[in-house]
C-alpha cells in the first residue's frame, strides 16, 4: 500500500504540464473541432472503440493518433494494442499527454502500474531510442486563459475541484481531510509549482468553499461534489462550460504541437485521452493534408 501522502502527491503531479505552448500562437480559426457535447461517446463516456485509433498519411508523412480511456491494469487490451501499433509503425517520436516524461521503468508492467499509458509509451520510447514530447498545455497558461474567459475565482474553483478534490474521491476509500490537505498539497504542491500566482486569501480552503457556495448555491460537502458538474460532455451547469473551454485550450495546444513535429518528422505517434481525440479528429485530417 502506497502511503497516503505519496498517493496524494502522485495524483497532483499527474496534472503538472510543463511544456511550452503559447496561447497567443494557438490557431483556433484554422482547426475544425467537434464540441465535447457532440463527440461519439455513450452515456457514461465510453469511446466507440478503446483504443480509438486515427491513422492518416499524406505522401511521406504518416500520423497515428491513439485515444484511450486511462488505465493502469496491465491486462487491459489497450496496452497490447499500443505495443502492436508501436512495433508496426516504428515512430520517430511520441507526443504524449500529461507533461514531460522523465521517469525510467525496468519493465512494461512496472511502467503501466505506475503511470498507465504514459508509463508504457515512455518505456517503449526509451527501449527504442526515440523522444517523447509533451503535447499538453502548461497549467499556468491554461489558468490564465480561463481567468480571462471567466474569472480567476472560477478558474480556481475548476482547478481545485477537477484536479484535486474529485481525484481524491476516486482513489481514496476513506474520506480525505481536506482542511489539512488543501493548502500543502494542492496550493503549495501543485498550484504554486506551476507558476500560478494567488493572493494569500485565495490560498485558503475557506476561499474555495465560499466560492463553491456562490456558484452551486449549496455549502461545500465532499459527499455531494460530483464529477458530472465539471464534465465537458455534460450540461449540468456553468462549470461544464468551463471544462469544455479547458479541453479546447488543451486541444489547440496539442494540434499546434502535432503540426510542428510533422514538419521535421515523417512518422509521428500521438497517445492521448480518447475524448480529446474524438474532438480533434477533423483537425487531424486538416493537418495531414497540409503536411509537407
Amino acid at each position: 500500500m502506497v502511503p497516503r501522502t505519496s498517493r496524494i502527491t502522485i495524483l497532483i503531479f499527474c496534472y503538472i504540464l510543463l511544456t511550452e505552448c503559447n496561447p497567443k500562437t494557438n490557431k483556433l480559426e484554422n482547426y475544425r473541432l467537434i464540441s465535447y457535447l457532440d463527440i461519439k461517446v455513450d452515456s457514461v463516456g465510453h469511446l466507440p472503440k478503446n483504443p480509438y485509433v486515427v491513422d492518416l498519411a499524406n505522401k511521406n508523412k504518416h500520423l497515428i493518433v491513439i485515444g484511450t480511456l486511462h488505465s493502469r491494469d496491465t491486462s487491459n487490451k489497450i496496452f497490447k494494442d499500443i505495443e502492436r501499433i508501436f512495433e508496426q509503425f516504428h515512430p520517430e517520436l511520441i507526443i504524449n499527454e500529461g507533461g514531460n516524461l522523465t521517469k525510467k521503468y525496468n519493465s512494461r508492467n512496472e511502467a503501466i502500474r505506475k503511470n498507465g499509458e504514459l508509463g508504457l509509451e515512455k518505456f517503449l520510447a526509451d527501449n527504442n531510442g526515440i523522444e517523447t514530447v509533451n503535447g499538453d498545455m502548461p497549467d499556468s497558461s491554461e489558468f490564465f486563459e480561463l481567468s480571462k474567459a471567466y474569472s480567476k475565482e472560477e478558474a480556481l474553483v475548476y482547478f481545485a475541484s477537477e484536479r484535486f478534490i474529485l481525484p481524491l474521491t476516486y482513489y481514496f476509500d476513506e474520506k480525505p481531510d481536506l482542511e489539512n490537505l488543501y493548502k500543502p498539497d494542492f496550493i503549495d504542491g501543485y498550484i504554486q509549482s506551476t507558476g500560478i500566482l494567488l493572493l494569500k486569501e485565495e490560498q485558503d480552503f475557506s476561499f474555495y468553499k465560499t466560492a463553491y457556495k456562490k456558484y452551486f448555491k449549496n455549502e461545500f460537502n465532499i459527499d455531494n461534489i460530483h464529477s458530472d458538474d465539471f464534465s465537458p460532455i455534460r450540461t449540468h451547469g456553468h462549470f461544464c462550460e468551463i471544462a469544455r473551454k479547458s479541453k479546447e485550450l488543451r486541444d489547440i495546444c496539442l494540434l499546434n504541437k502535432i503540426e510542428e513535429k510533422l514538419k521535421t518528422h515523417d512518422r509521428v505517434l500521438v497517445i492521448f485521452g480518447g475524448w480529446h481525440i474524438l474532438a480533434i479528429e477533423p483537425a487531424l485530417e486538416q493537418i495531414i493534408k497540409r503536411a509537407k
